[in-house]
């Protein structure tokens, strides 16, 4: 900083101060997973649309066609019960207050995370329109897929 004025020196020193304050609260603030709270019967559930990539895709029966559960990375898909259209839905993977995602660990590397899913298209029977449900997606990781409903497949 040759050639420069005491004043010019600190303006540059408190420039940079400035930057490093920026870039440092921006990596922060994208680090951070938000939450939400949904109330589904009574019970308060903590959520997020933060998912693992595992969990997302196109899941289908036995393996091979209908009926089918679609998961997308922007927390929308499709339900769809046997014998009726896809459903349109909205979803959430439950986690605790802080974002991190809650799983249940059982034998062989196994594990399941749970949904929180709402209808969004459904009709007045079994799944009204803005009603919320849970869906539990089991990692079979010594099987290479994902399940859902014990029916619903997907490859890892």
């Amino acid at each position: 900083m040759k050639g420069k004025t005491e004043s010019q020196r600190i303006k540059y020193v408190q420039y940079l101060g400035l930057l490093i304050v920026f870039f440092c609260t921006i990596q922060f603030s994208n680090g951070q997973t938000a939450v939400e709270k949904i109330d589904l019967m009574g019970k308060i559930y903590t959520v997020t649309k933060d998912f693992p990539t595992e969990i997302l895709g196109k899941y289908l029966y036995e393996g091979k066609g209908e009926p089918i559960i679609q998961l997308d990375e922007n927390g929308e898909g499709l339900f769809q019960p046997h014998m009726v259209k896809p459903i349109k839905i909205k979803f959430w993977i439950d986690c605790d207050e802080n974002g991190t995602i809650r799983k249940q660990i059982g034998s062989e590397g196994r594990y399941q995370y749970t949904l929180l899913i709402q209808y969004l298209d459904g009709n007045d029977g079994n799944y009204p329109v803005g009603k919320y449900n849970l869906m539990g997606v089991m990692i079979l990781k010594d099987l290479g897929r994902a399940v859902i409903y014990g029916e619903r497949y997907k490859k890892l």
